[in-house]
């Protein structure tokens, strides 16, 4: 696996995060959506008047097949991201050498950066040590 293949997925992470803020922002503007239409109707005592009324409301049906649509993309898109984090994810447990592997995890599913990931691994290991090990063992696979 690649260096970008892996930092896709600090990427993905963020995606699916706006792809649930779309649909709820969606949700919120199709709520806004009103219907407006004519009628045409009469008293309903005599003297009986041809009028024409003014009907507004909300358009069920447009607001149900526009939210499953968006529902159905939001789905459809959280799956192709899981399964690519996941993919990711049993990448990095499969290196042998657990300081590689710690470093993978910090850097690339919690997002830290490499001074943050100096300090957790600890062992006098520095922000740019850290970095040139990952770099190194990249090169290599």
């Amino acid at each position: 696996m690649t260096k970008k293949e892996l930092s896709q997925l600090r990427y993905l992470n963020k995606e699916i995060e706006l792809l649930k803020k779309q649909i709820a922002e969606a949700e919120y503007a199709i709520e806004k959506r009103t219907a407006v239409d004519t009628v045409s109707g009469s008293n309903s005592e005599w003297p009986y008047q041809r009028r024409t009324f003014r009907i507004e409301g909300i358009d069920m049906k447009w607001y149900e097949k526009r939210l499953k649509r968006l529902k159905r993309k939001l789905k459809r898109r959280l799956e192709e991201l899981m399964e690519k984090r996941e993919e990711i994810e049993e990448y990095i447990s499969t290196v042998p050498d657990s300081l590689i592997r710690q470093i993978l995890t910090l850097r690339y599913v919690n997002g830290l950066s490499w001074q943050q990931i100096a300090v957790h691994v600890g062992g006098g290991n520095t922000a740019d040590s850290v970095r040139m090990m990952h770099n190194r063992f990249l090169k290599k696979k």
